[in-house]
């Protein structure tokens, strides 16, 4: 017995696109709590649907075809940011919805554009250490009952903090000699 066809409505990048350029507008910080919360769920929403998207599309691409690793670590990373907290303070939950609304717009230029490349870089490369680590190491790993890291790793403390430090300060562009 065949499952039936079952048709799914194309994704409205332009919906995704106008909530994420909202949170990251320079009066972001001037959002009601309503406002914010709100936007954050609606973030999550659009994370939820565009990630399943791109890994369905790119399943014929090469496991070192550059476009097709881009996606996977903005992938990994929109999972990431799913999985935090967004903080107590409000300036701590605004940069959460920021975070993810960067998320939003990475994930709709790949899905929209399957040759898109993300920036490469220092950022890129301490992220990447941190995913190579993480998943392996048993300290890592060690959740309690809600799902919360109990567990400490000197080594991902280090390479959280260089991936930090990445992202905040991006090598300098050189010039040719």
């Amino acid at each position: 017995m065949t499952e039936p066809a079952t048709e799914t409505l194309p994704l409205d990048l332009e919906v995704m696109r106008a909530c994420a350029e909202r949170v990251l507008t320079e009066d972001a910080e001037a959002l009601s709590p309503e406002e914010s919360e709100t936007l954050t769920l609606q973030l999550r929403g659009h994370l939820t649907l565009v990630i399943p998207e791109i890994e369905m599309a790119e399943p014929d691409l090469s496991e070192d075809d550059l476009p097709r690793v881009c996606a996977f670590f903005c992938i990994g990373e929109a999972r990431l940011r799913l999985r935090a907290e967004p903080g107590r303070t409000s300036s701590a939950r605004i940069a959460h919805t920021q975070r993810l609304a960067r998320s939003v717009i990475a994930l709709c230029n790949h899905y929209e554009n399957r040759d898109h490349r993300c920036p490469s870089g220092p950022e890129r490369a301490a992220y990447r250490r941190m995913l190579l680590h993480c998943p392996g190491c048993p300290a890592c790993r060690t959740v309690n009952d809600d799902g919360k890291v109990i567990g400490t790793c000197e080594t991902a403390d280090r390479l959280y903090e260089e991936y930090r430090q990445a992202r905040r300060c991006p090598a300098p562009a050189t010039t040719p000699e």
